[in-house]
């Protein structure tokens, strides 16, 4: 999540981290979570019921900051390395927002028609056309 902050190759990640609230509470947020939830999430939530010792905290925090040395060995890798987007054939855009549009326009229906409603029509075609032939 700090390495997303930065997203056009900038070396230094942490800056100005401390002036985006809405970062801060949210990164709170999940170290609070992840710490209730081993500690104390037991049985239900199946994990130890005495949580993690001090030693698996130090496991765990050395191993999720090794993303960091891999975010910038990443940097540090030429640009050819990574494919391009954004270079899709206009045709091709065009032919996935119709799909895109269809698939939506389908799931509208069906979320709109009512199954029993439809049903009931069948029906009562049928009992007339019932009545017609006798």
């Amino acid at each position: 999540m700090i390495c997303a902050r930065k997203i056009h190759d900038e070396w230094n990640i942490f800056e100005g981290i401390f002036s985006n609230f809405m970062f801060l509470g949210v990164l709170t947020a999940i170290i609070v979570g992840q710490i209730i939830i081993v500690q104390y999430g037991g049985w239900g939530l199946k994990v130890h019921r005495d949580g993690i010792t001090p030693q698996q905290w130090k496991i765990c925090i050395a191993v999720s900051s090794s993303i960091l040395i891999v975010d910038w060995l990443l940097k540090c890798l030429p640009e050819r390395f990574f494919p391009i987007l954004g270079d899709e054939d206009p045709k091709e855009v065009e032919a996935a927002k119709w799909d895109y549009d269809q698939l939506r326009f389908r799931k509208r229906r069906n979320l709109t028609t009512d199954d029993s409603h439809t049903m009931t029509l069948n029906i009562v075609s049928k009992s007339k056309n019932n009545s017609k032939e006798s």
